[in-house]
């Protein structure tokens, strides 16, 4: 694994990486990762200021001498961390960072600084800048949403398109299951234990063809969570230029507050079958566009009507990433 500066600050500011025996001290969390780009960037600096002396970085950041001892107990791990990383390497997972050129770079431009700083994945990390579509949706999808899903996956395989998705039962695994059953390949932001995935027979089997990449914004050992899930939701649809969302429930339940999101913060195009799913009905009546499987190839479907605005690129990519 080799990380630039920019990208091992990031872990050693914003992951649980090498932790153990650091008590009581945490890793920056998101608004303060945040806060953190937000100090470099006005101080005209990358990230990787922090290695140098403190006493010329902390007040230049603005940060007072609680804080910047924090970071520096932080920066302090690297032994620990690169340990950490070549065991997990051993175990076939690695990480990419914000600032490396492997990381889903649409998802960097649409979540800005909210960005994960960190990713956890096996599999074929050049999937993750793959053109694709999201399929989304419930994990009780009856019988006809499945079938829906596995024709609509299909047709994304045939296209050369990437599946993205969550990962989860249901809508998820039988989209990824028929992409890959059909040629194609798939890109799944876990909500559970990464580490627990890869150990799965028929996920392994894909993850080293080739076909499926699995990605997790958490330790690799982590189990699922709820806030986890809907944060992760977030990341499937700045992927892609449009997420299908196959079945919803009404008001409630990750499907809807995903799509909702979605379509409040306009990441791509939220198309949404045109079933019976009182979910889907709602989610149709916020904006979402109404959606049937036809021969028209699916990304001229997402780009017929006019897709929301792009925000303006992230302001790092060009300050902070590294030269191609």
């Amino acid at each position: 694994m080799n990380l630039s500066e920019n990208g091992m600050c990031a872990i050693l500011l914003a992951s649980q990486v090498g932790l153990q025996g650091l008590f009581g001290v945490q890793p920056l969390a998101m608004g303060e990762w945040a806060d953190f780009l937000g100090r470099v960037i006005a101080a005209g600096a990358e990230p990787k200021v922090v290695f140098g002396d403190p006493a010329d970085w902390g007040p230049r950041l603005g940060y007072e001498e609680s804080q910047v001892q924090r970071m520096q107990i932080l920066l302090g791990r690297g032994g620990a961390v690169a340990l950490e990383l070549d065991e997990f390497s051993r175990r076939g997972m690695d990480a990419v960072t914000m600032f490396d050129p492997d990381y889903p770079q649409l998802l960097k431009r649409r979540l800005k600084r909210k960005s994960p700083p960190v990713l956890f994945y096996s599999g074929d990390i050049t999937l993750a800048n793959r053109m694709g579509i999201g399929v989304v949706g419930s994990r009780d999808v009856d019988e006809d949403g499945a079938a829906f899903a596995a024709n609509l996956a299909e047709k994304a395989a045939a296209e050369n398109l990437t599946i993205f998705s969550g990962g989860a039962q249901g809508v998820d695994t039988i989209a990824a299951s028929a992409a890959i059953q059909s040629g194609g390949s798939a890109v799944a932001y876990l909500a559970d234990a990464l580490q627990a995935r890869i150990k799965r027979s028929e996920e392994l089997q894909a993850v080293m063809a080739g076909q499926l990449l699995l990605f997790t914004a958490g330790r690799p050992e982590e189990g699922f969570t709820t806030p986890r899930a809907l944060t992760r939701n977030s990341y499937i649809y700045a992927s892609v230029p449009g997420t299908i969302t196959v079945s919803s429930d009404y008001g409630k339940g990750g499907t809807w507050s995903g799509a909702t999101q979605a379509l409040r913060h306009r990441w791509g195009k939220v198309l949404v079958w045109d079933h019976g799913y009182r979910g889907n009905r709602g989610l149709i009546q916020m904006g979402g566009v109404p959606y049937e499987l036809s021969p028209e190839p699916l990304l001229d479907t997402i780009a017929r009507r006019e897709n929301p605005p792009e925000t303006a690129a992230f302001e790092q990519t060009t300050l902070f990433d590294p030269p191609s």
